[in-house]
């Protein structure tokens, strides 16, 4: 009989250092599942390199990292009058979302979720505004 082979086992390294870094899933299902069964754990941790979006989940430490082409905004009826002349808009990301992530980025939440379409929603409470963000990537890895 021949030896016996060890198991394969995928190792992944940060650059430089002996530390296991956890494999990235190119996939909005583990971001849709994180929506899917706890919501309010899901929190936007930071807008990075202008057009990637960070959300973290508390409950499963998973970071999710969008990559963001569209934004469309839109605000409530009652704050359109007095505040903005349109209530859609077309804009970059970092110009819209940017804001609301630079002045109260706890106040922004995924609201809604839909991998098959590659968009996601945000609704900010501090503002009312509600981003409908078009995805162009998705990325997930564990903390």
């Amino acid at each position: 009989m021949g030896t016996a082979r060890p198991p394969i086992t995928w190792s992944f390294f940060v650059s430089g250092t002996s530390l296991p870094m956890a494999p990235i899933f190119k996939s909005g299902a583990f971001l849709q599942q994180c929506f899917a069964i706890h919501p309010r754990c899901l929190s936007l941790t930071r807008l990075e390199e202008q057009e990637h979006l960070v959300l973290t989940c508390d409950s499963c430490n998973m970071v999710h990292r969008l990559t963001i082409s569209v934004v469309t905004v839109r605000t409530p009826a009652a704050s359109q009058a007095a505040d903005l002349p349109r209530a859609r808009e077309e804009c970059l990301p970092v110009a819209c979302v940017g804001a609301c992530v630079a002045v109260h980025p706890t106040a922004l939440m995924v609201h809604e979720m839909d991998v098959l379409q590659d968009s996601v929603g945000l609704r900010c409470a501090a503002c009312r505004r509600l981003y409908n963000l078009s995805v162009s990537a998705f990325e997930t890895r564990q903390q």
